[in-house]
C-alpha cells in the first residue's frame, strides 16, 4: 500500500462493528463507506473494486469475494490489509451465497460459491474450482437464506420453509431436515403479507429473523416489524426471542451478522438493516 493516495484506500476499518459500503458511479468506480458509530461517511475510489461484483457472503473473515464484470476472473480482497488473491476463473454468473471457511492463510481454508443446484469449491493452491452436487431429503426449489455455525452449513429452503443442515464431510453435500416441528407462527397483522428471512448466528445459537413489510407499498416496500426465533433442538421447535441482550444484528443484501458491540454509539438489542 506504499505510495498510494488516501482516497484510493478504505478508511481505517474497525473489526468490532460492520461498515456499510456502497459501490456506485460508472463501472462501480466509487465507494462510499458509512461509519454507523459516527454517523459519518467517507468517499473513496478503490481501483481493486472497479468493474467488480461483490458476492453475497455469510462467512468472510473480513474478505470480499469479487467477480469481474467482463470476464470470469474472481478474487479475494481484504479491505484491512488490501491483500488481493487471484482465484481460478469461474464461468457461472448467478450465485446464491459465498462461504469462506477459515481465512485463506489457514491450510484448512476453503471457499464455497453456492448456486441453486450445486456449489463450487476452492482451496488455497487449487488451480480450478471443483463442482459438488446437492442432495436434499426435503422438497427443494431454492435457498431462502444460508449461514454457517460450528462447522455446519445451515439453510432455509423454499417452498415449505424447511431448515436443513450439512456437516460438509462427504463428497456430496447432503442437506438433511433439521427439525420436524412446524414453521414459526408469525404474528402478521392486516396488510403484512410479505417478508424476508435470515439465518443469523447469535451468541452460539442459530436465529431465524423475519423482516416483515407492509403490503400497502409494493413498489417501495416499507419495513413494518421484525420477529426473531431461535432453534431449540431439545423441543424440536422454533422458540420466539424477545431480547438479544447486549448484541446487535446487522442485515443487508450481502451479509447478515450479529455482534457484541461495546461502542455506546451503536444500539444494543437492536437490528440495523439496509433497504432500497
Amino acid at each position: 500500500m506504499e505510495n498510494r493516495v488516501e482516497y484510493s484506500l478504505p478508511p481505517s476499518l474497525c473489526q468490532s462493528r460492520p461498515w456499510l459500503m456502497i459501490s456506485h458511479g460508472q463501472d462501480a468506480q466509487r465507494q462510499t463507506f458509512f461509519d454507523i458509530s459516527k454517523n459519518y461517511y467517507y468517499l473513496k475510489i478503490i481501483p481493486e473494486l472497479r468493474d467488480k461484483d461483490i458476492y453475497r457472503s455469510c462467512s468472510s473473515y473480513g474478505w470480499l469475494v469479487l467477480k469481474d464484470y467482463t470476464s470470469h476472473d474472481c478474487y479475494l480482497l481484504n479491505l484491512v490489509s488490501m491483500k488481493m488473491i487471484e482465484l481460478p476463473p469461474i464461468e457461472y454468473s448467478t450465485s446464491e451465497y459465498c462461504i469462506l471457511w477459515l481465512p485463506p492463510s489457514d491450510p484448512n481454508s476453503h471457499l464455497l460459491i453456492v448456486y441453486k443446484d450445486f456449489l463450487m469449491l476452492w482451496r488455497p493452491g487449487d488451480v480450478e474450482f471443483v463442482r459438488k452436487e446437492f442432495l436434499f431429503d426435503v422438497e427443494f426449489n431454492s435457498f431462502s437464506t444460508i449461514n454457517v455455525h460450528e462447522g455446519n452449513i445451515y439453510a432455509l429452503v423454499a417452498p415449505h420453509g424447511d431448515v436443513v443442515k450439512d456437516d460438509f464431510k462427504d463428497p456430496i453435500v447432503k442437506f438433511k431436515k433439521l427439525i420436524n416441528g412446524e414453521e414459526p407462527s408469525l404474528g402478521l397483522q392486516e396488510g403484512q403479507l410479505f417478508y424476508d428471512s435470515y439465518l443469523v448466528e447469535c451468541n452460539g445459537e442459530m436465529l431465524l429473523v423475519y423482516k416483515i413489510y407492509s403490503a400497502s407499498f409494493l413498489s417501495h416496500k416499507v419495513v413494518s416489524t421484525f420477529e426473531i426465533f431461535r432453534l431449540d433442538y431439545s423441543k424440536d421447535a422454533w422458540i420466539e426471542v424477545k431480547d438479544i441482550s447486549e448484541r446487535t444484528i446487522f442485515l443487508s443484501k450481502f451479509q447478515e451478522r450479529s455482534y457484541l458491540v461495546s461502542n455506546p454509539q451503536v444500539k444494543t438489542n437492536s437490528i440495523y438493516f439496509t433497504q432500497r
